[in-house]
């Protein structure tokens, strides 16, 4: 009798997830930066993001607590509250997850980061090891490109090409 009731519960977090998964998940769209120098924004994205960088800054503005877990954040040595929702962390090997809508900036080196969602991205590279060995970005499973040297802005969403 146990191993039915598990086996049911199991059913019904399996079907309950697809579910949720599904739901506004259809105009998502994904973006992945490998290895990158330089500034990564979202602006008013909506979804989730998670990411590292060896040296540098996470800003991260939360407007609504409630729509998801709130940022979590590892391995900053400062962390200073610029405003009720917003909090910048920095310092070296620093690790975040932001789930839920938000404004996400990080500036540092070595920037790996992967998100899916909707909103405004700005990818800006630094250049300090060169055009070809700044990092990489890709959007919606497309091929790796070159992270630009300059202000490049686009839509995220499930149409984005980047």
């Amino acid at each position: 009798m146990k191993c039915f009731a598990l086996f049911g519960l199991l059913a019904v977090l399996v079907v309950t997830g697809t579910a949720a998964a599904r739901s506004g998940g259809q105009n998502d769209g994904t973006l992945t930066v490998k290895s990158a120098d330089g500034r990564v924004v979202m602006s008013a994205f909506k979804g989730a993001v998670i990411g590292r960088f060896d040296k540098g800054q996470v800003t991260i503005k939360d407007p609504n607590p409630n729509d998801g877990i709130g940022p979590i954040v590892t391995g900053a040595d400062l962390t200073l509250p610029l405003s009720e929702k917003t909090t910048r962390y920095s310092g070296s090997n620093i690790r975040f997850r932001m789930i839920g809508l938000s404004s996400v900036t990080v500036f540092g080196n070595n920037i790996n980061l992967s998100a899916i969602g909707r909103g405004l991205i700005q990818l800006n590279g630094t250049i300090t090891r060169g055009f070809a060995d700044d990092g990489t970005y890709a959007v919606n499973g497309s091929a790796a490109q070159p992270f630009p040297p300059f202000p490049f802005t686009f839509p995220l969403d499930a149409q984005a090409s980047g």
